[in-house]
C-alpha cells in the first residue's frame, strides 16, 4: 500500500501525490517534500510513484499518544518551570496532548476545510506506515530560501483571538529569546546583510502571535545546514536548547513524534520549509491534537493550559464544520 502526501503552500493550490516516505540517510540531503521528528532523529523524504492509484486505505499508528488531565498537566507543567534554575534554562516549552472524536476517513474532507480556512498557512495531510496519519495547518515559516536570499520568522507569544491587552513583560521575553537565537544562528553560518522587521502582532486563526520577519543573504549554498541549525527554535524547544531539551525529555509524558518537526520542501535555491504546529494525528475513530506553550520564570500553569486550549481551535473548529 502507498503512501500519500497531499500539501498546499500558503496561497497556492494543493498538490496530490502518491508515493513512499523513506528516512534520509545521515548527511544526506533531501530534494522535494521532506517531514523530521522534533530533534529530527528521523527525517523523511519523499519518492513520488510512477502511476497514480487513486484507491487508498489510511495507515494509523499502533502506538496511542499519551494524554494528561488538567490537573496533571499543572502538576507536571510546574515541575517543569521549577527545574529551570537547576537546569539553566531561560525558557522552554511544555506540550501536551489533546484526545477528540474524529473519523479518520474524514481526513480528506478536514484538509479541505483547513485550506480555505486558513489561506496563509502551510498546510498538509501525510499518511505511511512509518509514522500513521497527520494533518496540519502550521502558520511558523522556518525557511524560505529563493536563490542566496533566505527569509525565516520569529513566532512567538500568544494572545486569544479577541484579547485586547497589552503583551506582558513576559510575553516580550519569550519573543525576544526567538529574535537573538535566529540572528546568531543566521550570523553563525556566514549570512551577510541580515534584516529583521518586527514584533507586530499576527492573527493566526484562534490566536494572535508576535512575529518578527528576517532577511538574509546566503555567501554559499548551505541553506539545508542553516535549516538544520535553526531548528528546533526556541519557539518550540527554549533556550540554551541544550537545557532546555533536557528540562522537555524530563516532564513531558508522550512523545512528540512529527509536532515541532520541520515539514516542507527542500531544494537548494529553492525551499520552503516549515515548524509543524497545529497538528494532529489520526486514527479511524479519534484524532490527537498536539499542543504547547512557551514557559519563561514568570509563567503560570493554569493560563499556560488555556493558551494550549486556544491553540488546539485552529483544528477543532475545522473539524465541527465537517460534521
Amino acid at each position: 500500500m502507498k503512501d500519500l502526501l497531499i500539501y498546499r503552500l500558503p496561497k497556492a493550490a494543493p498538490v496530490i501525490k502518491r508515493g513512499v516516505f523513506s528516512a534520509l540517510k545521515e548527511g544526506e540531503k533531501p530534494v522535494g517534500f521532506v517531514v523530521s521528528d522534533f530533534l529530527h532523529e528521523r527525517t523523511f523524504h519523499f519518492e513520488e510513484a510512477e502511476a497514480f492509484d487513486p484507491e487508498f486505505d489510511f495507515h494509523y499508528s499502533n502506538q496511542i499518544p499519551t494524554v494528561i488531565s488538567r490537573r496533571d498537566y499543572q502538576i507536571e507543567a510546574q515541575a517543569f518551570l521549577n527545574s529551570f534554575p537547576l537546569l539553566g534554562v531561560e525558557k522552554g516549552v511544555f506540550s501536551r496532548v489533546k484526545q477528540t472524536p474524529f473519523q479518520g476517513e474524514r481526513a480528506f474532507d478536514l484538509f479541505g476545510v483547513l485550506e480555505n480556512t486558513y489561506p496563509n498557512a502551510f498546510c498538509y495531510l501525510i499518511s505511511s506506515s512509518e509514522f500513521g496519519t497527520w494533518i496540519g495547518a502550521t502558520p511558523e515559516l522556518l525557511m524560505n530560501q529563493q536563490g542566496m536570499v533566505c527569509k525565516t520568522v520569529a513566532l512567538a507569544g500568544t494572545h486569544g483571538e479577541n484579547e485586547e491587552h497589552e503583551w506582558t513583560p513576559k510575553e516580550l521575553e519569550e519573543h525576544a529569546f526567538v529574535v537573538d537565537a535566529i540572528k546568531e544562528t543566521l550570523e553563525r553560518n556566514e549570512c551577510v546583510e541580515i534584516e529583521s522587521d518586527g514584533p507586530y502582532v499576527v492573527q493566526a486563526g484562534p490566536v494572535q502571535h508576535l512575529k518578527t520577519d528576517f532577511r538574509a543573504l546566503l555567501t554559499k549554498p548551505n541553506a539545508w545546514s542553516i535549516a538544520l541549525d535553526l531548528h528546533p527554535t526556541p519557539a518550540v524547544c527554549g533556550t540554551p536548547r541544550r537545557n532546555a531539551i533536557e528540562a522537555i525529555a524530563s516532564r513531558e509524558m508522550h512523545d512528540r513524534e512529527l509536532y515541532t518537526g520541520f515539514i516542507g520542501l527542500f531544494e537548494e535555491g529553492n525551499t520552503n520549509l516549515f515548524v509543524n504546529l497545529r497538528c494532529a494525528q489520526l486514527f479511524r475513530d479519534k484524532a490527537f491534537l498536539y499542543v504547547g506553550g512557551g514557559f519563561t520564570i514568570d509563567s503560570i500553569p493554569d493560563m499556560e493550559w488555556e493558551e494550549t486550549e486556544h491553540k488546539a481551535e485552529t483544528l477543532i473548529r475545522a473539524m465541527k464544520q465537517i460534521y
